[in-house]
């Protein structure tokens, strides 16, 4: 029996972006643009707009904060050097270096692959590039802090393979869209990039997950589009089956035709490209009966999901996601359906709103980056 149905739950982990929030300059399409001035506060409060309109649709976002930020906090504005080091802006006073920050860890998508299985809640962790694998630290702990307070025990599996998490993975109902690149394919028409998930990476997770082979559907990206979750998104209609809202162009091939196919070409539900490339519009996130999308998608999209008897709630994403590339989906991660905790467990944002809220003020309001530390990256 496939727990597709249950992947789709109304309790979604988050992460803090970090308050020294600068984006790497070449993980996606736009950011691989350099931008030198930042807000990590804008940042920040458009993360609370996410967990604001989460609870709107009817759900929780799960989040720990992090000591690891305390050093960047309470400081008006900070800099960061030709070298990646990080002050107060002013000072000479050392409180880090960006080699040290996970610029990326906002991201929550490429997060693990989450199930229960009667007693036990499992998961199947990605297989990020080097300088993220140190993201995954996070959410093994909140899966075991999960686990302990729903009575259930832990178990995790290790992808072998790259696989970018949850970001890759489009469930419909029960058959479920599993994206994955290959190099001169992915990148037939521009430089060559860095590597995403891989077939067998998205595979295993499958495997691991529990997913027979006859609810998969493979389907090669093609560039811009760096996961599954800037193309399409699994929605549920207030009435009627499961349909996949999709961009037909992000996909290599024959990919989209492979696609509709498999699902049916009564259940895709259209994105237009510049909705999809310029927008994020298929990196919305639907929470219960309601859908965060980027602010910026047109009218049209949102009445062909209000069509679907689905709620919007915009969300604005300029400081968070318009330097570094992402919507909604990317900041979110679901916990299964079929996992319940404590309403006043202090994971929840329903009960750590006024402390989450009150940081907001200790975030610094502007982070200006020395030109020199993009060309070092460049170089590297």
């Amino acid at each position: 029996m496939t727990r597709l149905p249950d992947v789709y739950g109304d309790l979604l982990i988050v992460r803090p972006p970090v308050p020294a929030t600068v984006n790497k300059a070449g993980a996606n399409y736009k950011s691989e643009v350099t931008h030198l001035e930042y807000s990590p506060r804008r940042a920040y409060d458009e993360w609370l707009s996410i967990l604001d309109a989460i609870v709107a649709c009817g759900g929780d976002a799960i989040y720990e904060l992090e000591a690891v930020d305390e050093p960047f906090l309470d400081h008006p504005a900070l800099e960061v050097d030709g070298d990646g080091t990080i002050r107060p802006a002013g000072s000479r006073t050392v409180l880090g270096t960006m080699s040290e920050v996970m610029t990326g860890r906002v991201f929550a998508a490429n997060g693990p692959w989450v199930t229960r299985d009667g007693s036990a809640l499992r998961a199947v962790m990605p297989n990020m590039l080097a300088h993220r694998k140190a993201e995954e630290t996070y959410y093994k702990s909140l899966l075991g802090q999960l686990a302990a307070a729903a009575g259930l025990s832990v178990a995790i599996t290790d992808n072998p393979h790259r696989w970018e998490g949850m970001a890759d993975v489009a469930t419909v109902g029960d058959r479920v869209v599993l994206t994955y690149a290959v190099p001169g394919h992915y990148d037939k028409d521009t430089t060559p990039k860095s590597s995403r998930s891989t077939r067998e990476g998205v595979a295993f997770a499958a495997t691991s997950a529990g997913v027979p082979e006859d609810a998969r559907i493979y389907a090669e990206l093609v560039y811009p589009h760096f996961h599954g979750d800037t193309v399409h998104f699994g929605a549920r209609p207030s009435r009627g089956p499961a349909v996949l809202v999709h961009y037909t162009g992000g996909l290599y091939g024959d990919g989209a035709q492979i696609v509709a196919g498999a699902l049916g070409g009564e259940r895709i539900v259209g994105i237009d490209r510049d909705d999809a490339v310029e927008q994020y519009a298929g990196n919305s996130r639907q929470v219960a009966g309601g859908v965060l999308v980027p602010d910026g998608v047109s009218t049209a999209f949102v009445a062909a999901i209000e069509r679907l008897g689905l709620t919007t709630h915009r969300v604005p994403l300029f400081e968070l996601f318009g330097k570094a590339g992402g919507g909604p989906a990317c900041a979110t991660l679901y916990l299964p359906r079929t996992l319940s905790v404590p309403e006043s467990l202090p994971l929840r944002y329903s009960a750590t709103k006024a402390a989450v809220q009150a940081r907001r003020e200790r975030i610094p309001q502007s982070l200006r980056v020395d030109r020199a530390f993009f060309e070092g990256k460049a170089r590297g």
